[in-house]
């Protein structure tokens, strides 16, 4: 991501859109993580909240390595949320909706900068710098936030879509066994793949055009 700022961009549109990426970026992972934080809370499970990590405060969240891949990648992640499973009141229910609330938080974040970032198309002018940049920062927030979705929905661990798919199976479950067993070479064989064929990209580019279509039906 960061290349594409240099390679297509000049003077202090540069500056401008490395700063909105820099925001797009803590603000998707810090609300990610929060609503982890607040859902396992509201299912009884005060771990995250003792741990000072049901916050908006971006220094709780970030992580610097998964920071630096979404600079060089387009793919990223921040500090996993502590949560105790055995605390919620319903496992099934308190994995289900703690699992889905990053990847809630992110879509409701997207869905909502693809307006602002309609607007700003449709009646700002992107030549003035101060348009430009709200103009890459609403992109961007947009981007950001349904690459992380996308990213999470695969079922691979510790990703949350396999703690989704974990809470419609039986404990024993042979394949989510064997699955958590070998996270770890699956993730970066999965990186790897994500990072070579831009499949992530291409789905959010389409995902981005569907709302930006339908906001242009709207107004």
């Amino acid at each position: 991501m960061l290349w594409h700022i240099f390679q297509t961009l000049s003077g202090w549109n540069v500056i401008v859109a490395i700063v909105g990426f820099l925001l797009a970026i803590t603000i998707a992972l810090t609300c990610h993580e929060w609503a982890h934080a607040w859902a396992a809370y509201m299912n009884g499970d005060h771990t995250a909240k003792l741990m000072g990590r049901m916050t908006l405060n971006p220094a709780k969240h970030v992580e610097p390595m998964g920071a630096i891949m979404f600079l060089v990648a387009g793919i990223g992640w921040a500090k996993p949320v502590p949560v105790n499973p055995f605390n919620y009141r319903n496992f099934r229910r308190g994995n289900f909706f703690v699992s889905i609330a990053g990847i809630t938080a992110n879509f409701i974040i997207g869905f909502l900068a693809s307006l602002f970032f309609y607007i700003t198309v449709r009646f700002g002018d992107i030549g003035n710098l101060g348009i430009f940049g709200l103009y890459y920062f609403f992109m961007m927030l947009m981007v950001i936030n349904f690459s992380l979705m996308v990213f999470n929905l695969i079922p691979v661990y510790p990703l949350d879509g396999y703690n989704l798919l974990r809470s419609f199976t039986k404990p024993n479950n042979k394949f989510m066994i064997v699955m958590r067993e070998r996270a770890q070479v699956m993730l970066i064989i999965l990186l790897i793949v994500l990072v070579f064929t831009e499949v992530i990209g291409r789905l959010v580019v389409g995902l981005s055009n569907i709302f930006i279509d339908f906001w242009g039906l709207m107004f």
